[in-house]
């Protein structure tokens, strides 16, 4: 039995679509609520708040932002399920019966091939959490549901085009209840209710799952001292590495350090407590930071302590890419670095002297 009262949110969602259960809300109230305030603060896309505004906003806090995330969640399982997490494949629709990868899964029916939306902007979520090939992702969708209710919140901040009973303003617009929202507050919490501003992502480009940096990401800038603190600690970045390393083969069945650069940083920001997911490609990491977490892209010459040098430009290349930490800024062109490289600091030039790649720009926490 629940621990909570529930008025608006047992209401009818649509005549074909009646009471959704108790245990329904409390499984989605407790995956939401613990959830980073990055995953409902503004972003400069067109997402799932863009999509509701008119409907449900305009929104007031990250409290009331939460709420209309689990309002939307409510409504899409009630159309696309009738709140079934086990639901499977829509037999009216051929291609996912004959592709696996667009196959749809779960109360919220979401197919393994929304990895690729956005520039594959949930991939690295898909991988840190093994639902990283279909076979995985369609089983995971149905068995846990905390996971399932976070990846299809993430993915709405990124597309809601995937979605058929969003994108029909007959289903989940026209059925959601301003209601049902305010009693959804009364149940949810926020570590630090920041003004919605603090989430803008201060730099353009397509979003990684959640879009702006929230309430955590204006932390990011006094968290890099310790994250150089722990580079700076042969014990105590030793063990970062020894943890990179495991997570490599794990998530790549790569030995390190080869491409083990990013999943090195992520390891290393997530010890200085900023909340990077596992990130295998240094591409991505980069984006993570900029449109994730609001770090500002910072011109060669300018680097600093606590940056973040990229040679990455804007599609992958492998065997070229990297990702470090600046630790100490000699001259315009001359670092002290963190990387996979060497279990130690060591030089690098942004230049790329020595026979490096060139660092094409910096990332620093705002």
């Amino acid at each position: 039995m629940s621990n909570r009262t529930y008025i608006a949110t047992r209401h009818p969602v649509s005549t074909q679509h009646s009471i959704p259960p108790t245990s329904f809300l409390d499984q989605l109230i407790d995956a939401i609520d613990p959830l980073p305030n990055d995953v409902f603060a503004e972003n400069p896309i067109f997402d799932i708040y863009a999509v509701m505004k008119g409907s449900l906003g305009p929104y007031t806090s990250l409290k009331h932002r939460k709420a209309v995330m689990c309002e939307v969640l409510r409504v899409q399982a009630a159309f696309e399920s009738d709140w079934n997490w086990n639901e499977g494949v829509d037999i009216n629709n051929l291609r996912s019966l004959t592709h696996i990868e667009g196959e749809e899964t779960g109360a919220f029916q979401v197919s393994f091939d929304s990895t690729a939306l956005g520039h594959s902007a949930m991939m690295p979520f898909a991988i840190s959490h093994q639902i990283e090939t279909p076979q995985k992702f369609i089983h995971t969708m149905k068995s846990d549901h905390r996971l399932a209710v976070e990846y299809c919140a993430r993915l709405l901040r990124i597309s809601t085009a995937w979605c058929g009973t969003i994108k029909n303003p007959a289903q989940v617009i026209s059925h959601v209840r301003r209601d049902a929202v305010e009693e959804f507050q009364t149940f949810l919490h926020v570590g630090i209710d920041v003004p919605l501003t603090a989430g803008i992502a201060n730099s353009p480009g397509s979003l990684a799952p959640g879009g702006g940096c929230g309430a955590e990401g204006t932390g990011d800038k006094a968290r890099t001292l310790k994250v150089v603190q722990i580079a700076n600690d042969p014990s105590a970045y030793q063990k970062v590495q020894e943890e990179a390393a495991k997570e490599l083969f794990k998530l790549a069945d790569e030995d390190w350090p080869h491409d083990g650069c990013a999943i090195n940083l992520s390891n290393l920001l997530q010890a200085g407590g900023i909340p990077v997911p596992d990130i295998l490609q240094a591409l991505a990491l980069g984006k993570h930071l900029r449109d994730h977490r609001g770090w500002q892209v910072i011109p060669n010459g300018q680097q600093q302590p606590g940056d973040v040098g990229s040679t990455c430009g804007s599609t992958p290349n492998h065997g070229f890419d990297h990702i470090y930490l600046v630790l100490q800024r000699v001259d315009n062109d001359e670092m002290v670095i963190a990387d996979n490289q060497k279990p130690k600091p060591h030089t690098r030039f942004v230049s790329g002297k020595g026979g490096k790649t060139p660092t094409k720009f910096f990332l620093r926490a705002t």
